[in-house]
């Protein structure tokens, strides 16, 4: 699939195409969970078949003419029995399997990126982040991270969207879903949305921070708004109250990701994260940096383990996708990035 970075203005991608590895788990668990929503009814249904059975077979004894009634009544009974027995044991082999196919399918595009800094702890990556969190100041420059600035761009970062993402098993979707839930956002924030560029200006990754108002706050930290959801009426315009600021997304092109521990991957991973920080410190801005929380919903344990080593507390409960939710404040991140200095 070609870069959606570097498709024409204009370009369409076709909508209906068979769906990836991730898209399948979705549609599995989604149908496990609508399955569910009907099994009262068709126990209910397999007792009527039974008691209707049970009546004729015993009219038969005291009435011989409706004996063939009886037998098709028992080989009805038991071909719905069967089919029930054999459709609840394929239910329940998929929903112990679900847990092992979600491990499986799941490639979240920043799972590459935590381990890299995990192991690494890169440095000067921390002293980037550490210059912006201290001083307000940034060690990079300020035209690497570009905001999405209109609708060209807005369909351009969708298509970015659903390719960084198209392999992930919770927050996967099309280009149409993903523009569709986008334009809603931008439409009552423009600055939630920002392309990351490399060295050369071009489009290598994606960035996005959404401030959610008191309402959508508290149904993200319960576990009822999920990330497919957000829409306008969630999100909090500049000047408006604010309770949390969403650490909703970044995410790379397939062709910057690292590969083989080469000097290009570290320094894209550099980037990007720098320039997401930066992201998430401008939105904060509009708001009250010092006391609003950020707010991510963690997919992978790579990524859990990033957000413990920059400080990140786990909240209690799960997100409505699934995942855990861990949360921060500002001076808390900053408080950690002066320790890594003092260590080193």
């Amino acid at each position: 699939m070609a870069n959606p970075a570097y498709l024409p203005r204009g370009t369409h991608i076709a909508v209906g195409r068979d769906m990836k590895a991730a898209g399948i788990f979705r549609k599995v668990q989604k149908g496990l969970n609508d399955l569910s929503r009907f099994e009262r009814w068709i126990w209910i249904g397999v007792l009527v078949v039974l008691f209707v059975s049970t009546v004729v077979r015993l009219t038969s004894a005291f009435f011989p003419q409706f004996a063939n009634w009886a037998s098709e009544a028992s080989a009805l009974s038991a071909f719905v029995f069967n089919t029930v027995g054999l459709a609840q044991s394929v239910t329940l082999t998929l929903v112990v399997a679900l847990p092992l196919l979600r491990y499986l399918l799941t490639r979240n595009p920043a799972e590459k990126v935590a381990e890299r800094i995990v192991k690494k702890r890169q440095p000067h990556l921390i002293k980037d982040l550490s210059s912006l969190a201290e001083l307000g100041e940034l060690r990079f420059p300020a035209h690497e991270l570009e905001i999405v600035s209109d609708n060209d761009a807005l369909k351009e970062f969708s298509r970015m969207n659903a390719e960084c993402f198209e392999e992930s098993a919770n927050y996967s979707g099309d280009y149409v879903d993903k523009l569709l839930r986008n334009t809603s956002v931008h439409d009552r924030y423009p600055q939630s949305f920002a392309f990351v560029l490399d060295e050369t200006g071009e489009r290598m990754g994606i960035s996005m921070v959404i401030p959610l108002n008191p309402t959508a706050t508290h149904l993200y930290k319960r576990g009822v708004l999920s990330d497919h959801d957000v829409m306008d009426i969630h999100v909090a315009a500049k000047g408006e109250p604010c309770d949390c600021i969403l650490l909703f997304a970044i995410g790379m092109l397939t062709t910057y990701r690292p590969a083989g521990g080469k000097a290009d991957g570290s320094a894209a991973i550099r980037r990007l994260v720098r320039n997401h920080v930066h992201h998430i410190w401008k939105v904060a801005s509009d708001f009250d940096l010092e006391t609003v929380p950020f707010i991510m919903q963690v997919e992978r344990r790579s990524i859990l383990r990033m957000g413990e080593m920059f400080g990140f507390r786990k909240l209690e409960g799960k997100g409505a996708d699934g995942d855990p939710l861990f949360e921060i404040t500002w001076p808390e991140f900053k408080d950690n990035l002066g320790q890594f200095l003092d260590a080193d």
